[in-house]
């Protein structure tokens, strides 16, 4: 298990081109593994698919989660990752981080 920042999930449920019926959860998360260097600064935000399953247990967005991930085999045999569960470990309330960061006085520069 990962522990995650998942930001968001999004259900879709659609008919491909060949009719096939396609459906799932995108993922957007973030992990604890911080960027330096002259190119990215910061936490990139990762994109990941998932089975309609995990929906419901997406209880709090944002929040920080431990995700159980997975490698299975994808296009010509190269690995791809899954997650197969996720646990919420807290909730985050972005908008009360933001409106207490906002309260803080600025120095007049």
């Amino acid at each position: 298990m990962e522990r995650c920042v998942i930001i968001s999930g999004r259900r879709y449920d659609f008919a491909d081109d060949a009719g096939k019926q396609v459906s799932g959860v995108t993922v957007e998360y973030m992990t604890g593994d911080a960027q330096a260097d002259e190119q990215q600064r910061g936490f990139p935000v990762l994109k990941i698919n998932a089975a309609p399953e995990l929906w419901p247990t997406l209880t709090a967005m944002p929040g920080v989660y431990d995700v159980d991930f997975k490698q299975r085999p994808g296009a010509k045999g190269r690995p791809t990752l899954q997650i197969v569960s996720v646990k919420l470990v807290s909730p985050l309330d972005f908008g009360k981080m933001l409106n207490s960061a906002s309260s803080v006085a600025q120095p007049n520069g």
